[in-house]
């Protein structure tokens, strides 16, 4: 039987045509293992993938701004869709702390691309000072007045930085009320050992989570698991969807690969100890998926909440029209 998905969460590169400032080696983040993402990433290496399953069929995709080109985002929009790919929508860059004038500009040009559905400025800890700033909370309104447009909320919810932020971010989650936040990565969730059940960073977690969950027009995304742990555990997995799906319902929450940093994940268990070389060791496209529909928490849920959870809710969330889906 053939699983049919939309991932909501991934990035494609092109070195030749974006700047990318991030990948560059002298730029930060500054991983031991940085440089095996530090190539072109296209449509070619998912369908390839994809073709030694046929148990995985990716029916679309959202593609979240990469810092193709932070100071042109459109032109990472222009990228996208000059490239023969499956149904997808787009995620652009947008600078929250620009001028209200300026960023009406952007936002125009962005508008005139079919495929965009939302915007990100990534928050991460500078959060708190972001969304303090006045052109941030003016551009807020500016995004609030489309209709069904998303913003893709990027900070970690485990640590002190997060309470500091949770008042302004309350504050601007009920002013921009027709505004969509989409949490990514779970809101970066600690590792936690079920022997710890102490841990102060993911009781941090699990309180702001359930404080975000009440809100009707924040969603959250399951991803991102590698930038925590390279060798991270499907249990863990398990543990933080299941706290996700439990505090927002089955029907807001999306399971995403962050494709390509998740090939950066180790094989694990039987898996990896079937690898030749240190290069099989890591995860490729399909087996990533095929990790998360064997989980404890993906197995124990019904059909239709497996449906939604790969697949009709982002296709509900980010407007894939019929045709597309």
């Amino acid at each position: 039987m053939t699983v049919n998905i939309i991932d909501p969460h991934l990035h494609l590169f092109d070195l030749s045509r974006g700047d990318y400032h991030w990948l560059k080696i002298q730029n930060p983040p500054f991983w031991p293992d940085k440089a095996q993402i530090q190539n072109d990433f296209k449509m070619e290496e998912l369908n390839d993938s994809l073709h030694a399953n046929n148990k995985i069929k990716l029916a679309g995709f959202v593609h979240i701004e990469a810092g193709f080109d932070n100071a042109q985002p459109w032109r990472e929009l222009e990228f996208i869709e000059s490239i023969p790919c499956q149904s997808n929508r787009t995620v652009a860059s947008i600078d929250l702390l620009a001028t209200p004038e300026h960023f009406q500009v952007t936002l125009q040009k962005l508008q005139q691309h079919q495929s965009l559905i939302g915007a990100r400025h990534i928050l991460d800890e500078q959060a708190a000072t972001i969304l303090s700033n006045k052109n941030a909370q003016q551009n807020f309104s500016l995004l609030n007045e489309i209709t069904d447009f998303i913003f893709e909320l990027q900070l970690p919810l485990a640590d002190e930085s997060a309470s500091n932020v949770m008042a302004i971010l309350n504050q601007t989650i009920t002013t921009n009320s027709q505004l969509r936040f989409v949490i990514n990565h779970a809101g970066f969730p600690p590792k936690r050992a079920s022997r710890d059940i102490n841990n102060h960073a993911w009781h941090l977690w699990q309180q702001h989570i359930s404080k975000l969950a009440n809100y009707p027009n924040v969603f959250i995304k399951c991803s991102g698991w590698e930038m925590a742990d390279r060798k991270y555990a499907m249990s863990w997995f398990s543990q933080v969807t299941q706290y996700c799906i439990d505090e927002f319902s089955v029907e807001r929450v999306m399971l995403a690969s962050n494709f390509p940093l998740c090939l950066l994940g180790k094989k694990v268990g039987k898996e990896a100890n079937k690898a030749v070389d240190k290069k099989l060791s890591n995860k490729s496209y399909v087996s990533y998926w095929q990790d998360i529909i064997k989980s404890t928490v993906i197995e124990q849920c019904s059909k239709n909440e497996k449906s939604a959870l790969l697949y009709s809710n982002a296709l509900r969330i980010y407007k894939f029209s019929n045709s597309q889906g």
